[in-house]
């Protein structure tokens, strides 16, 4: 068996002074040849030999991030015949050393930045620890600093032999103190992995491979390193990694091969959509055409003008990319179509550590699937039954005699919808030269997961009809619900992460009290704060529900989540971004119910150390019916305060210190301590003390200052030419409507002939302002207006139709004030304003909690209130589905759709709450007596 040290010395050979590694640094790369690696190599194997006495099987640990350096020690060690150990860098000491520990290492090559972790060993006794060359240390590893053993001089003799079996790198797979797991590679592992991949991936010495992946992931090693310095291409690595940096160098580097976790995929996405989304609805419309043509080119007729239709994503991913490589956890499968709609070639492959890197791949050229690809050469896949004695076997050999130009044929559709619960799924098994020798002195665990020569993943998935593999879950992640479903966690949050106001989220099963042997799915949610920061949302609570709500409705019932928890703090992943699921979960049952109470941290005590902070946050307390709270508590989230109940403590706050906040500034606030700040800026100059109680109802004080006159202009000039206009518009609509619903209006004539009232019906579907318009007398619609969400209304034809309707685009989310105002504004004018106190559409057609808004304008401006009791419309066009077109196609059997009308109220209640019940009731019985 040929070192593999060997394979890249012959490389050094055949391309000597071309670059093999470059460091990407601030406007400067430090490139290094092959000629210059290897003598680097040679002068570390030198030092490790002559200086640290490291001999064949020793292990010599790597503790640092990636650089042409990490690439020259790891090179020499391979050459001694010695096993490299890379460390991660996120590592704690005693991670580190119980890593150590374990391995038994000779020596650890490290940095400046690091070796404070591992300076306390020095002096840890290792009595009676014998290594490989049968000596026996007396202290732990020695300590090298990688700039000391790169001062090494180079060894004259000829790479250190070694058999097949002979390990060449541990890597390990858990950092914890408790049961590190390390993979034992041997040189033939590697080989296998290189012949297997270079076979189906071409690289050669003109491609440039970016590396940003950490080098002590076998991924990493094999994709950023093995292959392609034993290819001839050039690696670049990265000073430092960001998204500035790491964009520069795919424009500047020539970067032809990258390889990267699905996060950067999805962030790439993430930004072409949102975009996209800017430039109002038709171009969404025409962007989706365009991806779904360029599918179809791709997929027929082998062409691709996804690089001209698209050309702004391909600029920015350079103009000699040829492959994006992806790896490491389940790829969201809508992700992956777009992108190759864009016209990007993205391979999509699986494996575990154990399996050397990858065990399939998709290969270049092939349509595009939702798989992971076949397996490699010389790797057999076959899939185990859970519980099944007897697994399907399909090896590698028949596999490959189909290859990609029979998918290219076929094209099966039906492996690429099967469903998660497909009878053929179970757990993957693997076996081939890439399987791991074992894991280190640890029999059982190897015995554990080795079956007869089958690697067992601990994965699932199934074998489509082409020989290709799906991924389904993990066996140890697999939720089992009370019917007896097995749900995979993983699919559920890709459907939930369609929302661009969800970050992050991890779907968990969560036993119901008393029935243990019952799971149910709970959700921890991490909202995106640059997308909640751009649209001024400040009720997170709020909009979470309904994104949850709106997306459950297209799962079918078993894999809806019943209930969710929303967290500020990125989830813990680890570092090829898997969720650490245990972690989450751990915390979850464990977590404290009112984190807005309880003791300070240091930093919050430094803050309140300001004068007048202690006594405003008093205030908060008692005004939020608290003990007390803390600087950092989230107003929503901790403080349980909805939209109303937030703009009423702004208005405390500011009246308390003589200040008012500005609108832009308000949508910034989420905790205390952003609340105080803003208040005390606003104040400063004004004068007043802290201390001072407000003298009077906040709401009243709001409610009397004017709106925004550009908003409510349109308002002011009523136009009798218009209103008759859009009265015969709405006509005509109507009658459409009447050939596919049969409608009832009951109460017309209880509208008042005037204004101003208020109009409040409840809330179904799209349809309802228009059907509500289109069914009131000429004289009240001339009077009618809305004030609606702003999102709507982006593009200049739907801005015209809001002038047409009368409709005031202002986003509640952002600025319920500026909502309030604006309502408050049209009532003076003597108009009727109709708002829906639901703020939402019901996910079910059954009424929703009615908001304190409508109730409050009433009592303030006292205006009576008209309710109105809608039934039917949801199910013409339910949230979160299209408009339902069936109802065309079965005239016979048009739904009901029922609009009553009730009389007009006084809301007399002095609290706005109870005249909200009073106001809910009076539409429920309106649905009631219809």
């Amino acid at each position: 068996m040929t070192n593999f040290h060997a394979r890249i010395a012959d490389a050094a050979a055949r391309f000597g002074a071309r670059p093999a590694v470059e460091m990407a640094g601030q406007g400067s790369v430090a490139s290094t040849s092959y000629q210059e690696l290897i003598a680097l190599a040679d002068g570390c194997a030198g030092w490790l030999m002559h200086t640290a006495g490291v001999v064949r099987g020793d292990r010599v640990a790597i503790l640092a991030p990636n650089h042409t350096h990490w690439v020259a020690v790891y090179l020499g060690v391979l050459k001694l015949g010695a096993v490299a150990v890379p460390l991660d860098t996120a590592y704690t000491a005693a991670q580190i050393t119980t890593i150590l520990d374990d391995c038994d290492a000779r020596v650890v090559v490290t940095t400046d930045r690091h070796v404070d972790l591992l300076a306390a060993r020095v002096e840890t006794p290792r009595t009676g620890s014998t290594g490989p060359s049968g000596r026996v240390d007396a202290r732990g590893p020695r300590i090298a600093l990688l700039t000391d053993v790169l001062q090494g001089v180079a060894l004259a003799t000829s790479t250190v032999p070694v058999d097949d079996t002979d390990a060449a790198v541990i890597l390990y797979t858990s950092g914890t103190t408790a049961d590190p797991k390390g993979v034992v590679l041997t040189h033939g592992n590697l080989e296998a992995e290189r012949a297997g991949a270079l076979s189906v991936i071409r690289i050669t010495e003109t491609d440039a491979v970016l590396g940003v992946l950490p080098l002590f992931h076998a991924l990493a090693q094999m994709t950023n390193l093995l292959l392609p310095l034993t290819a001839g291409a050039r690696v670049v690595f990265l000073e430092s990694v960001s998204s500035s940096t790491l964009l520069e160098a795919l424009a500047t580097r020539g970067i032809s091969v990258f390889a990267c976790v699905p996060q950067f995929f999805y962030l790439i996405h993430e930004r072409v959509v949102g975009e996209t989304s800017k430039q109002g609805a038709a171009a969404r419309i025409l962007f989706r055409m365009l991806l779904a043509l360029n599918v179809r080119l791709r997929d027929h007729l082998g062409l691709n003008p996804g690089r001209v239709l698209f050309g702004r994503v391909h600029r920015a991913l350079g103009p000699q990319m040829r492959w994006l490589i992806t790896g490491g956890s389940r790829f969201d499968p809508q992700i992956a179509r777009d992108l190759y709609g864009l016209g990007v070639t993205l391979l999509n492959g699986y494996g575990l550590t154990e399996t050397s890197g990858a065990a399939t791949v998709v290969r270049p050229g092939d349509r595009f699937t939702t798989s992971v690809g076949p397996p490699l050469p010389g790797v057999e896949i076959k899939i185990q039954k859970t519980g099944s004695r007897s697994p399907e076997k399909t090896g590698s050999r028949s596999l490959e005699k189909t290859g990609s130009r029979s998918l290219q044929k076929t094209g099966s559709r039906s492996p690429e919808t099967r469903s998660s619960n497909s009878p053929d799924a179970g757990e993957i098994l693997i076996r081939g030269g890439i399987v791991m020798r074992e894991y280190f002195r640890q029999p059982d665990a190897t015995r554990d997961a080795m079956a007869g020569g089958w690697l067992r993943t601990g994965d699932l998935g199934f074998l489509d009809t082409a020989g290709r593999l799906h991924i389904t879950g993990r066996l140890k992640e697999i939720i089992v619900l009370s019917s007896g479903k097995n749900l995979y966690p993983e699919e559920i949050e890709a459907h939930y992460r369609r929302s661009i106001f969800i970050k992050e989220i991890c779907v968990l099963g969560v036993t119901r009290p008393g029935a243990p042997s019952s799971e149910r799915l709970h959700a921890i949610v991490v909202p995106d704060p640059d997308v909640l920061r751009a649209k001024k949302i400040v009720n997170v609570r709020e909009l979470i529900r309904f994104e949850m709500e709106t997306l459950a409705v297209q799962l079918p019932a078993h894999k809806r989540v019943l209930s969710y928890d929303i967290r500020l703090e990125p989830l813990p992943r680890t570092t090829t971004g898997k969720l650490k699921r245990a972690e989450i979960a751990k915390a979850q049952a464990s977590a404290i119910e009112t984190p807005a109470t309880g003791p300070t941290s240091p930093d919050e005590d430094a803050w309140l150390a300001s004068a007048g902070r202690p006594d405003l946050l008093q205030a908060i307390a008692v005004r939020t019916g608290r003990p007390a709270v803390k600087p950092d508590a989230n107003l929503e989230l901790d403080l349980g305060l909805d939209s109303m109940e937030r703009v009423e403590l702004l208005t405390f706050v500011e009246e308390r210190r003589g200040a008012q906040i500005a609108v832009d500034r308000r949508a910034t606030i989420f905790s205390v301590r952003q609340l105080v700040e803003a208040v005390e800026d606003a104040a400063a100059g004004t004068g007043r003390t802290a201390g001072q109680e407000p003298s009077h109802d906040a709401w009243q004080t709001l409610l009397a200052e004017p709106a925004d006159t550009e908003l409510v202009a349109v308002l002011a000039r009523p136009s009798r030419v218009r209103a008759i206009v859009i009265g015969l518009l709405l006509r005509v609509t109507m009658l459409f409507v009447r050939l596919i619903v049969r409608l009832g209006v009951e109460g017309r004539e209880r509208l008042p002939a005037r204004g101003p009232y208020i109009v409040c019906p409840n809330h179904q579907s799209h349809l309802d302002g228009f059907v509500l318009a289109a069914i009131v007398p000429l004289g009240v619609l001339r009077q009618l207006f809305f004030v609606g969400a702003s999102e709507y209304f982006e593009t200049p034809l739907a801005r015209r139709v809001a002038r047409l309707m009368n409709i005031v685009p202002v986003d509640p989310d952002a600025h319920l004030l500026t909502a309030m105002r604006v309502a408050a504004s049209g009532l003076r004018l003597g108009k009727v304003l109709v708002v829906f106190p639901e703020g939402e559409r019901s996910i079910d057609g059954q009424i929703k909690p009615f908001r304190k808004g409508a109730a409050m304008l009433s009592a303030h401006l006292h205006v009576p209130v008209v309710p109105v009791g809608i039934d039917g419309l949801h199910a013409l066009w339910p949230r979160g589905r299209g408009f339902n077109w069936r109802v065309l196609l079965r005239p016979w059997r048009r739904p009901l759709v029922r609009i009553a009308i009730g009389a007009p109220l006084h809301l007399t209640e002095p609290d706005a709450g109870a005249a909200t019940a009073t106001l809910q009731q009076h539409v429920v019985d309106l649905l009631a007596s219809s």
